[in-house]
């Protein structure tokens, strides 16, 4: 597959009309016409279902958008880290990371380590830990800030000394906000919103292990600021990590008694083939953080 005929088709399935897609791609329609029926063709299946005014996405339309991002995205990844070389590293480290506290860390490392290798750029793609695992199995992260448990079979990883504190965020009116603590009973009867991630839900309902059948729980959320909004608007508890960013006048954070706190680790795939440059920061990090 021509890569360059498949971004012509994933701005024609962004922008919906071939006109428009032209102009973006600065050739002219026609020429764009013939490169979709050639890229059909090609791939022996119809991808637009074609009106007047407008193109749809058939099935196997939607799937090659789908496929089609992660194949340019690591095409661009590839090109990166070719540029690598021995004395003077190039290339791009592409990260997941958690809403987490610990990003501050991360970017001190990322500092130190650019001051050393000026022309090493990164990217950080934000999200929960399943999707990043999602991500890096497919190639398309290097490393990811996660919050454990972590798969130690398939992954390698640095723990960081930071653990993660989890807590309640409510809105500034509630009277839990005269606690310095939240404990389980001041729970009772209060709509919860719990992390969507099984196991990290799995400690907060061991956690409320013997009040459960009291609990309001109204549902799960998987961002942190998502949580935190959903808590300003609708007085919600939502139970997470203290992540201070999202943290306004109008939403406050109270650690959970007795408290739980979550180890955070840099990980990347055991035994996968890391470019020179994901390797120098690994080695980088580990002398950072007074490992070696």
């Amino acid at each position: 597959m021509n890569f360059r005929i498949l971004q012509y088709f994933l701005t024609v399935a962004r922008e919906g009309n071939i006109t428009k897609a032209a102009e973006l791609l600065h050739i002219t329609q026609p020429t764009l016409s013939r490169q979709l029926i050639q890229l059909e063709e090609e791939m022996g299946v119809q991808l637009f279902e074609r009106s007047q005014h407008r193109l749809k996405l058939t099935q196997a339309g939607e799937l090659l958008v789908h496929r089609g991002k992660d194949i340019l995205e690591m095409v661009e990844k590839t090109e990166l880290e070719l540029k690598d070389t021995e004395s003077n590293l190039h290339g791009n480290i592409a990260f997941g990371a958690g809403e987490l506290n610990n990003i501050n860390l991360l970017g001190d490392i990322l500092s130190a380590f650019q001051i050393q290798y000026p022309e090493v750029t990164f990217d950080i793609f934000t999200n929960t830990t399943d999707i990043m695992q999602e991500r890096m199995e497919k190639g398309l992260l290097d490393i990811s800030l996660a919050v454990e448990p972590i798969d130690v079979e398939n992954y390698d990883y640095i723990a960081l000394p930071q653990k993660e504190v989890m807590g309640v965020y409510m809105r500034a009116d509630s009277p839990l906000v005269a606690k310095k603590r939240v404990a389980v009973a001041d729970l009772i009867g209060k709509p919860l919103l719990l992390p969507s991630r099984l196991q990290v839900r799995s400690k907060i309902l061991h956690w409320l292990s013997g009040s459960i059948a009291q609990m309001h729980i109204v549902g799960t959320c998987n961002l942190v600021g998502n949580a935190v909004m959903l808590t300003e608007r609708n007085g919600y508890y939502s139970v997470g990590v203290c992540y201070m960013p999202v943290l306004e006048s109008s939403v406050c954070f109270r650690p959970l008694e007795p408290a739980i706190e979550q180890r955070v680790v840099l990980a990347w795939r055991k035994g996968a083939k890391q470019s020179r440059t994901v390797q120098r920061f690994i080695q980088f990090t580990k002398c950072f953080l007074g490992m070696e």
